[in-house]
């Protein structure tokens, strides 16, 4: 990438949620965002491993063009956090390069989308059960939380039950045509990323706009799953009420 593009995507990098400090430790090499072509079965693989040793599958969708990403396997690298993660669980990274069509993955696990990077998903490898669904959403700003932080979470879970958060049939079906409209504003913004990376500059305001639009409906379209999810642990008689995001500019 030129000099040029890397000043231009600064600005954007800040829009698409990536915002944070610029981490001091350097990464190992086993937690670099690295593109294969058969993400889901090295995932398989991990949890068939985190099964046989008796450990928690760890992935992590990301990408080396994300602050958040790269702060994270930075805070993984640090020599507090190694005996942790290697002790507990069986990592995998997986490229999500510049927000491609790999829901498939977090929705394996009971997760409708990855709504940003990183998305973090602890795993029992016995059940299939996401361990962190409440608090997923914490991580996508990997970079700005303090490392204390990152030792208390890898070190306590999975020591305790974890009860997966309900569902109705309304709630998935509003989830399912979210999560499509989603993945359509990401087929919209990828190759308007593509142009600006490939020198394009001419391209570069109309990509702030749409990756601030999508931005904005990916954050906020998360929180509200979750919390409808919330309201229906404490209440499940409750009547939820669907929040209706409209169309996006291009549309």
């Amino acid at each position: 990438m030129r000099l040029a593009i890397g000043i231009l995507l600064i600005p954007l990098m800040l829009l698409m949620g990536c915002q944070s400090t610029e981490h001091h430790v350097e990464a190992l090499p086993q937690y670099t965002f690295i593109a294969h072509d058969n993400d889901l079965q090295r995932v398989e693989l991990a949890q068939s491993k985190a099964l046989e040793q008796g450990k928690l599958l760890l992935v992590v969708m990301g990408a080396q063009w994300c602050h958040d990403s790269r702060g994270l396997a930075g805070n993984f690298s640090d020599q507090t956090m190694q005996p942790i993660l290697i002790s507990r669980f069986e990592t995998v990274f997986v490229d999500v390069a510049y927000f491609d069509d790999m829901h498939s993955l977090p929705q394996k696990y009971g997760y409708p989308a990855y709504f940003g990077t990183p998305t973090v998903m602890v795993i029992d490898p016995r059940t299939g059960q996401l361990l962190n669904e409440v608090n997923l959403s914490k991580w996508q700003s990997a970079d700005s939380v303090p490392l204390d932080e990152y030792i208390e979470f890898f070190s306590t879970i999975g020591t305790q039950p974890v009860e997966s958060l309900p569902t109705s049939p309304q709630l998935d079906e509003f989830i399912d045509a979210n999560v499509a409209h989603l993945k359509q504003s990401f087929d919209y913004l990828r190759p308007i990323w593509a142009a600006v990376r490939n020198g394009n500059a001419g391209d570069s305001k109309e990509l702030q706009a749409v990756a601030t639009e999508v931005w904005q409906y990916r954050t906020q379209l998360q929180k509200d799953i979750i919390a409808m999810k919330q309201e229906l642990a404490a209440n499940p008689q409750t009547a939820l009420a669907f929040p209706e995001y409209g169309k996006f500019s291009w549309e």
